[in-house]
């Protein structure tokens, strides 16, 4: 397929990610005021998309928050830093921010042509240029925004260690800080060579550092097929689904390049083990979902993956208890620990 048109396939995804995240706030799923001012035409999505994209924001969530505590749970802490690959219109520092939940530095990365985009929509708004902060500046033409906790690059991925990282640390990316990188469906666009580079850069560069992944899984099953296939129609290819196609595989290619642990979970057991019951009645209670076997045929084919990595043993609890807590769910784990 051409490289090009992939590429801009996967620009697209940005859209229909937003959008139904849009769909799941206007719904009742979740909360998020800023979400509406990166989307042009709203869209209401079917039920069975927008409970998805509800299991999803809360199981990442869920993780993001537990990593910006402290040792013990107390109160958040400032010297964590978040860098979100593929962030694209992704909200999560604004709502972090209008929710007191502090960190060092939020970094996001994308495309120059999405970060272009959204840093024309917050310009616009004045909600949002505030949050940020007057410090803010603008660099590469428009394309990169630099502030005191934030700050979005523009580039491509497959050059995170050679370029990306180097214009991270010139604007406050510090390696000797806990660090929380986070990929929502976005290495699984990437060849696994390049995606593999970056979890091992970081786990030989890294003092202290977790890992979050949010995408596909597995291929071969006949629903699988059909998913690529239906893929394929739009353009899009999962360049990275054959070499981590279940949880288990998703868990070895942290612990295989010597990350301290790694767990994962496919979005049924999320949604079966983790979900508080009185909050699934509250979400069964928004809308109708009809195709209850659909569903759980889709959820069986994304999961979210959590590792960490620490150097000296003395940085353990930093991630001890960034996991989901459920018993069922510490069963589904591997530890180089162990």
């Amino acid at each position: 397929m051409n490289s090009a048109l992939l590429e801009k396939a996967i620009r697209g995804t940005n859209d229909d990610a937003i959008i139904s995240k849009l769909s799941a706030v206007n719904t009742g799923y979740i909360q998020d005021p800023f979400v509406k001012y990166f989307v042009r035409k709203p869209s209401r999505r079917p039920p069975i998309i927008n409970r998805g994209t509800y299991i999803r924001s809360a199981g990442i969530d869920f993780l993001i928050k537990k990593f910006l505590q402290t040792d013990h749970g107390e109160e958040l802490n400032s010297n964590k830093q978040i860098v979100s690959l593929g962030a694209g219109s992704d909200t999560r520092y604004f709502h972090f921010k209008s929710n007191n939940i502090s960190f060092k530095k939020y970094f996001e990365i994308d495309y120059p042509e999405i970060t272009a985009k959204k840093i024309a929509v917050i310009r616009k708004h004045q909600e949002l240029a505030e949050i940020i902060g007057r410090d803010a500046q603008l660099g590469m033409g428009g394309a990169e925004l630099y502030a005191s906790d934030y700050c979005l690059l523009s580039g491509d991925l497959k050059d995170f260690v050679e370029h990306l990282v180097p214009r991270m640390e010139s604007h406050g990316f510090d390696k000797s800080f806990p660090t929380l990188f986070l990929s929502e469906c976005v290495l699984i666009y990437m060849e696994h060579g390049d995606s593999d580079m970056i979890i091992q850069w970081i786990s030989e560069s890294m003092e202290a550092a977790m890992f979050i992944i949010y995408e596909q899984i597995l291929p071969d099953d006949a629903f699988g097929v059909v998913m690529l296939q239906n893929l394929r129609l739009r353009n899009i290819e999962l360049r990275g689904i054959q070499a981590y196609p279940d949880v288990d595989s998703q868990k070895n290619r942290f612990v295989s390049r010597g990350w301290t642990f790694a767990g994962a979970v496919d979005i049924n057991q999320l949604h079966d083990h983790y979900i508080d019951h009185k909050e699934l009645s509250r979400v069964s209670q928004l809308e109708v979902l009809d195709e209850l076997e659909e569903w759980r045929l889709l959820a069986a084919h994304y999961c979210i993956t959590w590792a960490y990595i620490v150097k000296d043993a003395s940085h353990d609890t930093l991630f001890q208890d960034v996991k989901y807590s459920d018993s069922s769910l510490e069963k589904n784990e591997f530890s180089n620990e162990d």
